[in-house]
């Protein structure tokens, strides 16, 4: 880390793009370079009871297992509907997901997390391998570890970002309790990232994207070839931006134009004019303004304004 920190002070350093743990994001922003940070994800998918349920386990299962999860828009918990879940359970498991029972469960938890950070032992290798790690057995055609869950926090690590193909599974019983329960996993440990949703009903997919504290949301595809812009119009991108929710100074996929200084070369093409504004839209105005100030006053603050702002179209 001294390393690091000394890489960024340098006086040959002009900008910062920070891709990490928020140790580095938060050295990156105190260094006194412009810098571009961004955060962890911790990716909820819904389910919802409308989704094409073969399809959507299909991409999930692809997503979460391309380089073995590594990609941080990788799917970390599945929110299902309860009135599909069972169709769901038979699907993730003819895909090869490995349910695991609560003793395996146990096992596995107690890798997930190492001094109460993700353990590096398990990032990016195979069910297989952590299986092993766990000491326990599972399937040699087996895509991902899946466990299911009721809680949020430190204390149940599936609930956490895992970088690894292991999956929660969380059931609701309504359109609400999945936004709530996406919105918990999203505030452990991946505020402003991304959320993914499989759903055939446009009023639910409005619904569900307005009220998520994400920089993406994406729709009936897997959220890491989504996410970074392989399957989506987003501007490709391995560094997603999580905004001002993750304390990030940008919600963009960061790409080459935000490294770029660009000058605008502005030619005049129009002239300030005195405005020649109607009585009646000032009045209009001054009509709707506090009481506590006169209409006679705030008629003419509002001449003066315009007057000194309105360009002529000419």
């Amino acid at each position: 880390m001294l390393a690091v920190n000394e890489l960024m002070t340098h006086q040959l350093t002009n900008v910062i793009l920070a891709t990490g743990g928020s140790a580095m994001v938060k050295a990156a922003y105190s260094s006194g370079k412009p810098a571009y940070g961004v955060g962890p994800g911790n990716v909820p998918v819904y389910i919802h009871s409308s989704a094409q349920i073969s399809s959507a386990v299909q991409k999930i299962i692809e997503s979460k297992t391309f380089d073995n999860g590594t990609i941080c828009a990788s799917e970390q918990a599945i929110v299902v509907d309860r009135k599909i879940k069972r169709k769901v359970v038979s699907e993730l498991k003819r895909q090869g997901a490995a349910f695991i029972d609560d003793y395996e469960k146990d096992r596995v938890a107690s890798v997930i997390l190492k001094n109460g950070a993700l353990n590096p032992q398990i990032v990016g290798k195979s069910p297989q391998q952590i299986a092993e790690l766990a000491g326990i057995i599972v399937p040699n055609h087996t895509t991902v570890i899946l466990s299911e869950e009721t809680e949020v926090g430190k204390s149940h690590p599936f609930s956490v970002e895992k970088l690894s193909p292991i999956l929660a599974l969380y059931t609701v019983e309504s359109v609400n309790e999945a936004k709530q329960k996406c919105q918990q996993l999203l505030e452990l440990g991946g505020i402003g990232h991304t959320a993914g949703i499989h759903c055939e009903e446009q009023a639910v997919i409005e619904d569900f994207v307005a009220d998520l504290s994400v920089s993406r949301a994406v729709i009936n595809a897997g959220t890491t070839f989504g996410g970074i812009g392989a399957t989506t119009a987003i501007q490709p991108s391995l560094t997603l931006g999580c905004g001002s929710f993750g304390s990030n100074s940008t919600s963009d996929n960061i790409g080459p134009q935000h490294l770029l200084n660009i000058k605008r070369v502005a030619f005049g093409i129009r002239e300030i004019t005195k405005a020649n504004i109607p009585q009646q839209v000032v009045e209009q105005v001054a009509s709707a303004a506090t009481p506590s100030i006169s209409k006679d006053d705030i008629a003419e603050i509002v001449k003066n304004i315009l007057r000194e702002i309105q360009f002529s179209n000419n």
